[in-house]
Parts: C-alpha cells; structure tokens; sequence
C-alpha cells in the first residue's frame, strides 16, 4: 500500500525541550495536521525592477493538530502534558490524577510516518512540542474523541522511521459509555459533551535565529465547554441566570478503565428557544472556576493499566 493506512504517529517525553528523542508511544489516530510553515521576508527596496529579487526565510512555525479517538490507553503520558501535573498511584489498575500545574521544562517529541507515493513511509520529527489546547467531546452516536493542538520548536526529515508497536487492549470509549451529573445529579438526556483546555502556550522567536525558544505559557489557561440536553425544566436555566457554580461530572467507563473529569463550572449561556417542531435543545456553555485551588476548577482522573505518566 501507499496511502494513509500505511501511516503512523508516535510520541515520548523529552528530557531537555527541544532535543529530539525516539518516540516510543504509538496510538491510534485519525488524523494529523503537522507541519511547519516558514515565513518569508521579501525586500521592499526600489531598484528599477518590477519583480521581486531579493527574500530571505523568516519565522519557521512548528505545530497543528493530531485527532484520536478518545481510548483507555496511550492517554497518561498526554495528561502530563495537557495539565502539567499528574500524581500516580495504584497498581492494575493505576490511577493517574491530572492537575494544572507548571508546563515549563515539559516537551514532546512527535514524528509521524506519512507513506509516500512509492510506498516508503517517510519519518517526519518534531522536538519540543507543547500541547497548546485540547478538546474531549463525546454526543450519541458516535465514539467519543480527543482532538489535540501542539506548539513545537522544529522540524526535521530524514531520520529513521520509528518502529510502531500497539497496546492489544486499546479500544475508545463509544457514547452509551460516557455519563453526566450536574450538581450531584445524574442527567439522563444529554445529547452531547465538549471541553477544550486552553495552556496559553507561544513560541518565543528571538534574535539570531528563526525557530522557537521553548514555548512557554503566557497568560491565564481556560476550560471551556458545552453540555447539550434535552429541555427537561427549569432547573439548569435557573442556575445561568443565578450564576450559580456547579459541580460537573463527566464519566468514560468501559467495565475495566475509566476517565472522570470533574469540573466546577458557572454556566455563560443560553436561554433555549423554539426552532421548529421538534423536542426543545438547552445548550449550556460553560467555563471552569476555580473554588480553592486550580484542581478544584478542573480535575482529570484516568484510571487504566498504564503504570506511569512519563
């Protein structure tokens, strides 16, 4: 074969921020977006001529998108590296609790495989990635995903193509194993689930050279979401217009591992309006507060046969 099902993609943590190393963790994906756009600076001299001459390379940006389905391994690692701070304990299975926390001195090395037409499956590297946001969502129907945007330093090609190797017990977690409770009360009529965790990750070009200083956070990081349910009474509403925070518990369980996201979230809107004959939608986007700590804004707990976040 020659085409993308010959692809791969691979990550391990780095030990110094932007020295690439072998990657060793090999998911499942979907897609992937990487790449690096080099920015090019034309001169603006007048010299009689009326085409360019003259242009030298810029900034080199390093980074995009990389989607998965959401699954029960190949995820502590990450969870580092979305949150910052991830404490292990347990044995078979472990439960890896995820935190804000310091991103500094964290970085990713990632290389995917894109199969070229003859066949060969070229590695492309990428040191010093920094997850810049994330995005869990789950809605009836389909298999939940997990969809992550990466900040990286550079790009090389020409490397030696990592040997991909697959947990046998992966497997995604599919909506009828996704649950929600509000305010300690389970909802039964959820039509759908979003979070996106923003770190406030830039690249830092200086002087003497085009490609990224290790990224750093800059700024205040968010949690922001949706919850889309049935119209069923008053109640959620009457929280919005209140400004009420409430506890929001978001549950992947799957009989063996399990990922429970905990938030303390105050609802940014909307009122549910009548659009046509069908039953009401009460959309209720929200974004995470922190009561007394930045863990009790937002949680992340993964329960699974992993036995480390490294």
């Amino acid at each position: 074969m020659s085409g993308g099902a010959d692809a791969q993609i691979g990550f391990k943590s780095e030990s110094t921020p932007g020295t690439l190393v072998v990657v060793d963790q090999f998911p499942p994906f979907v897609s992937e977006g990487l790449g690096q756009v080099i920015n090019y600076l034309d001169t603006a001299t007048i010299s009689s001529r009326h085409t360019l001459s003259v242009t030298k390379q810029g900034t080199k940006e390093v980074g995009g998108s990389v989607s998965f389905e959401l699954a029960n391994v190949d995820f502590a690692t990450l969870l580092t590296h979305m949150m910052g701070t991830v404490a292990t304990s347990g044995s078979g299975p472990y439960e890896h609790v995820a935190t804000p926390g310091d991103l500094e001195g964290k970085s990713m090395s990632w290389q995917v495989g894109r199969p070229d037409s003859s066949g060969t499956v070229r590695p492309f590297d990428y040191a010093g990635c920094k997850i810049g946001s994330w995005t869990i969502s789950a809605e009836v129907g389909s298999i939940a995903t997990m969809d992550l945007d990466l900040v990286g330093m550079t790009e090389a090609t020409g490397g030696t193509l990592a040997t991909a190797s697959y947990d046998a017990t992966w497997e995604p977690f599919v909506f009828t194993e996704a649950s929600l409770t509000l305010a300690g009360t389970s909802i039964a009529t959820v039509r759908s689930l979003s979070l996106t965790g923003t770190n406030a990750v830039e690249r830092r070009v200086r002087l003497g050279s085009g490609t990224s200083k290790e990224p750093l956070q800059i700024g205040r990081r968010t949690y922001e979401g949706t919850v889309s349910m049935d119209f069923d009474d008053l109640t959620e509403y009457a929280k919005y217009v209140a400004g009420t925070q409430v506890a929001l518990v978001a549950l992947f369980d799957n009989g063996t591992d399990t990922l429970t996201i905990t938030c303390n979230v105050q609802y940014t809107g909307e009122t549910p309006v009548v659009g046509g004959q069908e039953l009401l939608e009460q959309s209720l986007p929200f974004r995470a507060l922190h009561a007394t700590s930045d863990a009790s804004a937002i949680t992340l707990t993964l329960s699974n046969t992993e036995t480390a976040a490294t």
